[in-house]
Formats: C-alpha cells, sequence, structure tokens
C-alpha cells in the first residue's frame, strides 16, 4: 500500500483509488520505498498541456522541502506520468513523460539534485477513474 506524504488540495476529487491513500501529513519523517511523495490533482495538467498551475507549484514545493529534509536526502524518487485514453497511445507516452520531466523540473528548480529523480511516461495505463482529466497525473513515488 503508498502512502501520501504530501496531503494535496483537491484530493477528494480523486476517484476511490485514493482510497489506499493515507491522509495524514509525515511532516519531515523519513521516507519510505513506495512511499508516494506528491499526487497530482486530477486538474494539475490540462488537455494536451504539461503546464504547472500556481497551487501545483505550491505542493510540488512542500514535496521538494520534504524530499531536501536531512532525513531524505539519500532517496531517489520516480516521477510516473499519466495520460487519459484520449488519442494515440505513442502520443500518450510521449505526453505523460513530458509531464513527469515538468514536475521533475521543478523539483530540480527547488533544489532537488536531478540525479535523485528519474521520470517515467505511462501514457494510459493505470486509468484512475472514469474521466478523462482524472488520469492526467503524475506521482513522486520513492524508489
Amino acid at each position: 500500500m503508498k502512502k501520501q506524504l504530501l496531503l494535496v488540495a483537491g484530493l477528494a476529487l480523486l476517484t476511490s483509488a485514493c482510497a489506499n491513500l493515507c491522509e495524514t501529513d509525515c511532516g519531515a519523517k523519513a521516507c519510505k520505498k513506495g512511499d508516494v511523495v506528491y499526487t497530482a490533482t486530477p486538474a494539475l495538467f490540462g488537455f494536451n498541456s504539461v503546464k504547472l498551475s500556481a497551487d501545483d507549484e505550491a505542493y510540488l514545493k512542500e514535496a521538494a522541502d520534504r524530499l531536501n529534509a536531512e532525513v531524505n536526502a539519500d532517496k531517489t524518487v520516480t516521477a510516473n506520468g499519466y495520460a487519459s485514453m484520449e488519442g494515440p497511445a505513442s502520443y500518450n507516452v510521449d505526453l505523460s513523460r513530458r509531464r513527469a520531466e515538468a514536475v521533475k523540473g521543478y523539483l530540480v528548480d527547488e533544489g532537488v539534485a536531478a540525479n535523485r529523480i528519474s521520470v517515467k511516461g505511462n501514457g494510459a495505463t493505470d486509468q484512475f477513474g472514469p474521466a478523462y482529466k482524472d488520469n492526467r497525473r503524475v506521482e513522486v513515488v520513492v524508489d
């Protein structure tokens, strides 16, 4: 089971798949393998977009602070990007990778070393809910 380390505003907008995520703020506690550091809300990315909103940047700033905490300084993470089922599969894999790269770029700008963050574009796999917007997300997970 994944444990969410960062409460994300709008979490209630996500489907019941979020029931597996812990909704408590763990502060600067040490991250464990599989912990979710950041889960984007469904509104994170619009159709065919890789642009982060100001709200998303604020949440990512908190995630970066957690990753930069001394207790987590040796941890690596993977930014897993996803896309909705609209469009060709090959395009969605690329789009989801670019979304993950956008999140990585922000975390690097906030001081997380680039070599601690890998990215993966998952396309339209692991659909989060029936609505297209629910699947345009990035999850940052501790390796």
